[in-house]
This record gives structure tokens, sequence and C-alpha cells, in this order.
């Protein structure tokens, strides 16, 4: 069987691994996700507190949504915080950062459940009415936020380098890197190096944005990919990423030695120091 020019060797193989592995079934959105874990915590508060307070479903479930929803709206927020500030740091900075978003979290949450419950007040007897935790409880309240805040950046972490990766083949190392193969759905869809705009860095994998406007993980380091792809045309322009110069439509100067380059399709990439002394090198 002959194999099509620029097609990685074996490509079929891991094709055939993945799918009996997937079974065909996609697995489930970050949003749905989300929605799942919101009314999994909604219900399950609403049950505590209707046993511990000895109140009315009702008012249990008023309770309970005074503390999960400023908590659903936290998650979404530092979730995204997480997923475009902090992953594709240095380890050290990643470090520093859940040390500092950890206890911002749990204040935070913390004090919009006070609001919450003083919005409930409201509504019972119509006088405003700030309360605050005290001893045991608010220590309980600020270890729970801290906990959940854990949830969050795991679940971030887990959702950007594990959920996205099981539909991608692997390409056998090695091997010159011209086409390779992607799973949608059922299908498996070839991609032309030609094609891509950028690739960035996320942890053991290549994120990839194509012409078309998708984006896909490919199981390689940055580095790796780097070295599968043809020096003339893609260019390392930060440490967490890489660009396709055939997609480059203008380089902007924004000040300190840094450029914001503009990729075909919208795309905007900032370039580091070294990245503009590596574009500036290839300057005719």
């Amino acid at each position: 069987m002959n194999t099509p020019p620029g097609w990685a060797n074996g490509t079929e193989m891991e094709a055939g691994r993945s799918d009996r592995s997937s079974g065909g079934i996609d697995p489930p959105s970050a949003v749905a996700i989300y929605v799942a874990a919101t009314l999994l915590l909604l219900g399950g508060y609403t049950a505590v507190f209707a046993i511990t307070l000895e109140t009315t479903l009702l008012d249990a479930l008023g309770t309970a949504a005074a503390n999960v929803l400023p908590l659903a709206t936290l998650s979404a927020l530092f979730y995204r915080g997480v997923r475009d500030f902090v992953l594709e740091r240095s380890v050290i900075f990643q470090a520093s950062a859940h040390i500092v978003l950890a206890p911002l979290f749990a204040g935070s949450w913390y004090f919009l459940t006070l609001i919450g419950l003083a919005t409930l007040w409201i509504m019972d007897d119509g006088g405003f009415s700030l309360g605050r935790f005290s001893g045991v409880a608010l220590v309980w309240q600020l270890f729970q936020g801290m906990v959940l805040y854990a949830l969050v950046a795991a679940s971030t972490y887990a959702l950007r380098g594990g959920r996205t990766t099981a539909p991608v083949h692997l390409i056998e190392h090695g091997a010159p890197l011209e086409r390779y193969l992607t799973r949608t759905g059922d299908e498996l869809r070839p991609i032309d190096v030609d094609d891509i705009v950028s690739i960035r860095g996320a942890q053991d994998y290549a994120e990839v944005s194509t012409v078309d406007g998708h984006s896909h993980l490919v199981r390689l380091s940055l580095g790796e990919f780097q070295q599968r792809l043809p020096s003339h045309r893609f260019v390392r322009v930060h440490r967490s990423t890489i660009i396709n110069l055939a997609h480059l439509s203008r380089a902007e100067p924004i000040g300190s030695g840094r450029f914001v380059l503009h990729m075909v399709g919208g795309n905007a990439v900032e370039a580091s120091r070294s990245g503009v002394k590596a574009l500036r090198e290839i300057v005719l």
C-alpha cells in the first residue's frame, strides 16, 4: 500500500488504535462539565442546608443559591484567567500565581456569599443586614474556598491538556512533517503544514491554529514540533508560540523591544524580545 507523500509512516495504525479506544464518543465540553458541576453543587448544598438548618426546601434552595451562584461565577472567571494567563508560563510563575489566586478566590467567594445572604434577608423582611461568619464558620468557609479553587485550577489543567487530546493522532517521530491527521468526530481530517497559522505550547502538547479558524492539539511538545517544521517558514517568536511567516500580516511595536504580530484571520500573537530578534535576522 502506497503512503501519500508527506504523510508520516504508521498514521493509519495510529488512527485505528485511536478509533478503537475512543469508541466514537466525544468527551463532554467544558461548558457541559461546568453546568453539570454547578447543578450538582446546588443540589448538594440544598440538601445539606435543608438537613442542618431544619428549614423548608425552598429556604434551603435560596441559601444554597447564595453560596453556589457566586461560586459558579468566580469559577468561570478564574478558569479563564488560569487558562489564558497562567498555564503557559514557567513553573515558578504558575506556583506563585496559585499561591496568590487561591486566597483571592476564597475571599471573593466569602464576600459575595455575604452579599447573597443579605439579599435573601431583604426579600424576607425588607431590611438590609450584611452579616459575617466568625470562628469555626469563617475558617470553614475560607477553607472550602481554597479547596474549590484547587479543583478549578486542576480542572483547567485537565481540560487544556487532557480532555481535548483524545481525538488527536500521533505522528511518527523523526518523519518529515508536511501533513498529518487529526480526528473530528468519527472522521479523520488531514492538516497541511502550510495551513498552520500559529502553534502554542500547552504543557506536553502543542495547540495548532489553522487558516480555517479551527484549532487542535498534537501530542508533541513545542520544542519537538519546532524541530519538525521548516525553519525558513516557522519562527519561534515566544517561548510558548511559533508562527508561520506565510500567514503574518504585520508586526506592530508595543514598546520595550516587543511586537504584536497580527496573523491572517485576526489572531494576534505577542513576540518577546528574543522572538523579535529572530524576526530581525530574516529582515532583508
